[in-house]
């Protein structure tokens, strides 16, 4: 991957409020932050739950759907998965087309 990526998407909190969530590639590791819908700042995520990862990856392929991001970026974050013990196949997969 390349230095620096970052990602971001939000979630809807049960009082219909937005928290946003950031994930932030940093050219070793996967670095995870969120932002409180009360104004707080970027707060670090620590040992983000495998949900969160989920999520991620799932972002990620969007982004190589709307070619916005290479396959191989996808590929590498099934990897780190599969390191943790999380399954990919909950999320979305497409046929590899390398």
């Amino acid at each position: 991957m390349t230095k620096n990526q970052i990602h971001e998407w939000h979630e809807r909190l049960e009082d219909g409020r937005k928290q946003y969530i950031r994930a932030y590639w940093n050219s070793r590791e996967w670095q995870f932050r969120y932002a409180h819908p009360d104004g707080e700042a970027w707060m670090p995520l620590e040992n983000p739950p495998p949900q969160r990862w989920l999520e991620l990856r799932d972002l990620l392929f969007r982004k190589y759907q709307r070619k916005k991001l290479p396959w191989k970026y996808v590929v590498d974050l099934d990897k780190r998965l599969a390191d943790m013990g999380i399954k990919a196949e909950d999320a979305e997969t497409p046929e590899a087309e390398d």
